[in-house]
């Protein structure tokens, strides 16, 4: 049992989560943070690892995994506590203190709490063929040199498979996109660019299976088989999102899209809950990392001035 009690839980580990357990210890408060996932980076780095960001204060451009890797270092420089693969069971409020507890069955005690959970867990669509087991079978990009000059197929036929299609293009030359239906659904622009970055493009094809370092798949016109063989296998098959990510708190108020009303303040209808980034949602509010940092600093300010008080009349 944890008698220890932390002035905020934060549960996410996306980049709301990170910076507002960093900005919480700067400020003189004792954070936790919380992260269902084996990695703390939230939807950047899962989704767009080497995408640019180029709306963030102080860079031209900065790639999503750069300014991931920025915000994790400034949160291990701080020595904040940190559970990653973990979930929340129930929460219960005793006398003013949330009593939280988690599936490694520890008991966590925290006088406030902030959800920074994002629209949900991410759950990729996955490859449902005899071999799809196969540990080259990947469903997200994060390290980018890992695949140079190697025999990549991309799975996918939207934007994410034909960007990274494009992306990995420029690393090796020996790359197939493979999509079951006769077009792509992806922007007519970057569809050309496969050709033009030299990417062997097989439409109207199904696969079949993994054998050994080979994918079976069929043509659906002509029947015929082909073996195509491969280093890695990158599935874009798109996500879907688990939303129970904040179903252990009771008569939380949620919209009809699953976000959570906020106010002024980053807090919820209930005492002593605030949310932040892409789980709350306010009039105006816009979508982006700069803004969910934003909200962080406002929730982590209202929580100071609840804990910790100014005091006008002691000497400065």
């Amino acid at each position: 049992m944890n008698l220890k009690i932390y002035d905020i839980l934060i549960i996410g580990g996306g980049p709301a989560g990170i910076f507002a357990a960093s900005l919480a210890k700067i400020k003189g408060l004792k954070p936790m943070l919380i992260e269902i996932n084996n990695d703390l980076g939230g939807q950047p780095l899962l989704l767009y690892s080497e995408k640019n960001i180029e709306d963030y204060p102080g860079y031209v451009r900065i790639k999503s995994c750069e300014l991931i890797s920025n915000l994790i270092q400034q949160f291990k420089s701080l020595d904040i506590p940190l559970l990653l693969k973990t979930t929340i069971l129930n929460c219960k409020l005793i006398k003013n203190i949330f009593h939280v507890n988690l599936n490694n069955k520890k008991n966590i005690k925290t006088k406030t709490i902030i959800l920074a959970t994002g629209p949900g867990i991410f759950i990729p669509t996955t490859l449902q063929i005899k071999g799809s087991n196969h540990p080259k079978v990947q469903y997200y990009v994060r390290n980018i040199d890992i695949y140079h000059n190697k025999k990549i197929i991309v799975l996918g036929g939207g934007d994410s498979a034909v960007d990274w299609a494009n992306k990995l293009s420029q690393i090796t030359k020996k790359i197939t996109i493979i999509h079951r239906r006769d077009a792509f659904r992806a922007l007519g622009n970057n569809v050309n660019n496969l050709k033009k970055n030299g990417v062997k493009i097989l439409l109207n094809y199904q696969i079949l299976e993994i054998v050994n370092q080979s994918l079976v798949c069929k043509n659906n016109s002509t029947q015929k088989i082909v073996k195509i063989p491969f280093d890695y296998i990158i599935v874009q098959y798109g996500q879907v999102f688990s939303k129970e990510t904040f179903k252990f708190v009771r008569n939380l108020n949620v919209d009809k899209n699953n976000r959570i009303p906020v106010n002024a303040a980053q807090a919820t209808n209930l005492s002593n809950i605030y949310a932040i980034g892409n789980v709350c949602t306010y009039e105006g509010k816009p979508s982006s990392i700069i803004c969910a940092h934003g909200e962080a600093a406002v929730a982590v300010r209202d929580i100071l001035n609840k804990l910790k008080p100014y005091d006008q009349s002691k000497p400065h």
